[in-house]
């Protein structure tokens, strides 16, 4: 649990300084993780529009790590394996990462509708697999 509260607070750094960066309102931002299989979209979006693309890059630097294509595709294995389990088209899986309360969370959607709540940790282990 402390792991993940830890993980959250970085990445609601992350969000701070992309909102700050972009001259959006912080609590307003969410980070938007899609896949159409091939390669990974990310977006940041204020009150659901989009306001830029991230390259995902961006965000395994943010942690301090490289990003390949190994990271590339273990992830994009991951977004498939959530879709298979939960029954969502992979091009309708998107992953939200927002504040609520003050507080971040990684959540899973099927196109604009909430499923779940996801394990931020878990999510971004695939971002640093090992080759």
């Amino acid at each position: 649990m402390y792991i993940e509260m830890q993980t959250n607070k970085r990445i609601q750094k992350f969000l701070l300084h992309k909102a700050t960066e972009s001259n959006i309102q912080a609590p307003l931002a969410k980070l938007v993780i899609t896949t159409d299989g091939k390669s990974i979209s990310t977006l940041l979006l204020e009150n659901n529009k989009v306001v830029k693309s991230i390259a995902i890059k961006e965000i395994t630097a943010f942690f301090g790590k490289e990003h390949d294509e190994f990271n590339t595709t273990a992830i994009i294995t991951y977004l498939n394996k959530i879709a298979l389990a939960n029954q969502i088209q992979l091009n309708e899986l998107n992953i939200v990462m927002c504040e609520n309360k003050g507080f971040l969370g990684t959540h899973l959607y099927a196109g604009t509708k909430h499923r779940q709540k996801l394990s931020t940790v878990d999510f971004l282990t695939h971002f640093n697999t090992l080759k």
